[in-house]
């Protein structure tokens, strides 16, 4: 399958292998697990940072071995989910900032046409989570804009 915007082709590349055995070398309980969770999020890191630390600092390669479930589960049970989901941020901050560049560089025609694929990209991601219920069918894009 092709990827979005581009012309590059396969998705060959290394796989993370999951096991349904918990790895030996994790000696932390799942309440530990959690607590940690609560505690790197409530420091206001994001989903992608808490997995970088627990992997790097506490020797967890993946939540999805030790306690059964995705990080971003684990966080909407703890009830500390952030309104808007982070990839979708991610993708609008990106488009803030090429936004930015066009304006001070009109003539910039290449990142003109990123800006409209990036914003195409984002519609897409808003139409999928309103359709999933991750966001309210009176969320507007014009409100992060």
């Amino acid at each position: 399958m092709a990827r979005l915007h581009t012309r590059k082709r396969g998705k060959s590349g290394s796989k993370r292998v999951y096991t349904e055995t918990r790895p030996s070398w994790v000696q932390m309980s799942d309440q530990e697990v959690v607590d940690t969770i609560r505690n790197l999020r409530s420091q206001g890191m994001s989903y992608s940072m808490i997995g970088i630390t627990l992997r790097d600092q506490y020797g967890i390669p993946s939540t999805r071995t030790v306690m059964r479930k995705k990080l971003g589960k684990i966080i909407q049970e703890l009830g500390m989910a952030p309104q808007v989901p982070e990839d979708l941020m991610n993708l609008i901050e990106r488009y803030r900032n090429i936004t930015k560049h066009v304006e001070m560089n009109k003539n910039d025609l290449d990142n003109k046409r990123r800006q409209a694929l990036l914003m195409s990209k984002i519609l897409r991601l808003v139409k999928y989570y309103k359709r999933e219920g991750y966001l309210s069918e009176e969320w507007n894009l014009s409100k992060v804009l």
